[in-house]
């Protein structure tokens, strides 16, 4: 019975591994889908002409309108957005952990 204990453990480790192993591989994040989120939450005052009525122009000439323009500053998004979580600035837009989350995945995997 010992021996037989002791076989089952490794399969069922085996299995739950598998089983935790596949949705982090199919949470990869597009550009698409971190263009998206940072379109919402920072787009306001990171536009070019921003929409947000504190700002005629995008805070610290920093614009986020395109892929180009998030991958050229994916770690000052990933510190400010997903690290340090200054930005929003107070959160106005409301971007939710998971935003940030799914944030920090994509510009992890620029590295």
């Amino acid at each position: 019975m010992r021996g037989r204990a002791r076989g089952v453990l490794p399969v069922f480790t085996a299995i739950v591994a598998a089983g935790t192993s596949g949705p982090v591989f199919a949470a990869e994040v597009s550009d698409a889908q971190a263009l998206a989120i940072v379109q919402k939450h920072c787009g306001p005052c990171h536009a070019r002409n921003p929409i947000h009525p504190a700002f005629d122009k995008p805070p610290k000439d920093f614009v986020l309108e395109t892929i180009a323009d998030l991958k050229k500053n994916a770690a000052r998004v990933l510190e400010q957005a997903v690290e340090d979580r200054t930005m929003p600035l107070g959160n106005e837009t409301d971007m939710t952990e998971e935003d940030r989350e799914t944030l920090g995945r994509w510009s992890n995997a620029l590295k």
